[in-house]
């Protein structure tokens, strides 16, 4: 099988070429790797000897989604292998890939997500793996990320690929649009993707983006939610709302805290 890694990258060249550089000390190389440049600044890289590197510019900050999207569109690889240019794989990463596409011919493929604070290597929090559910995903994200799955590009071209209009929560939408078509899904725990945290988004606007992302996703698939999970994303709504210097919103989410007891108690 065919594997084309595909990094989206917007104005972060030292962190791009730290992921870049996980990709190449892979045990087993890629049949090629896209970069889609997000951002408006020109990417330079030094020439690498055997490995296709493409580097496409597509609109500046139109959005990871975007440019996952369009560097699906130029893959030739049978496969899609997603990494943000913040995150890193694990060096057997793609031969851990490639074992299991092999033996099982799975789809759809979900590595461990861990993440790197101050240089140390622990383990995320939210990441939960076993919690791979359509009621669990309306909720929460379980640890998909764009960075950690592997999807067979036939499968993320009839999932529609990512959604750009629900960043930052497009990467669980895809996760749902599987589960909804009964797609089989294979995690990989022993395989591991590092989030790097980092500063430099600052933290208003990080937040209003979530609350945007989180209420497009929520008045997307709200058909499909029972109460408990609606005035359970509406609390987060109104919390990043909050946080991103909405202060009246601090009311909002009392209320729906309040309604969120209630139906959790009634259980409806």
């Amino acid at each position: 099988m065919k594997i084309s890694c595909i990094i989206p990258t917007c104005d972060r060249p030292a962190l791009l070429k730290e992921s870049l550089q996980s990709i190449l000390n892979q045990t087993v190389k890629p049949h090629e790797i896209i970069i889609v440049n997000n951002g408006s600044k020109e990417i330079n890289l030094p020439s690498q000897q055997g490995l296709a590197i493409k580097i496409f510019n597509i609109i500046p900050y139109a959005g990871v989604a975007q440019a996952r999207n369009f560097g699906a569109c130029q893959a030739d690889g049978e496969y899609l292998a997603f990494l943000d240019d913040d995150d890193l794989w694990n060096t057997f990463y793609l031969e851990n890939i490639e074992k299991t596409i092999e033996n099982k011919n799975e789809l759809l493929l979900i590595s461990r997500l861990d993440k790197m604070e101050n240089n140390k290597i622990v383990s995320h929090r939210k990441a939960n793996l076993s919690n791979l559910t359509i009621p669990y995903v309306l909720k929460s994200n379980p640890g998909f990320n764009g960075s950690n799955i592997v999807i067979s590009k036939k499968l993320f071209f009839d999932l529609k690929g990512f959604d750009p209009k629900l960043p930052p929560s497009e990467d669980k939408a895809l996760l749902l649009e599987a589960l909804l078509k009964k797609i089989e899904i294979k995690t990989l725990p022993e395989n591991q993707v590092i989030l790097r945290m980092y500063e430099g988004t600052p933290r208003l606007t990080e937040s209003s983006k979530m609350a945007e992302g989180i209420f497009q996703f929520t008045r997307k698939y709200s058909h499909l939610m029972n109460w408990q999970q609606f005035f359970f994303n509406w609390k987060k709504i109104y919390r990043y709302r909050f946080k991103s210097g909405k202060k009246i919103m601090g009311i909002n989410y009392l209320i729906t805290n309040f309604l969120l007891k209630i139906t959790t108690l009634i259980n409806i």
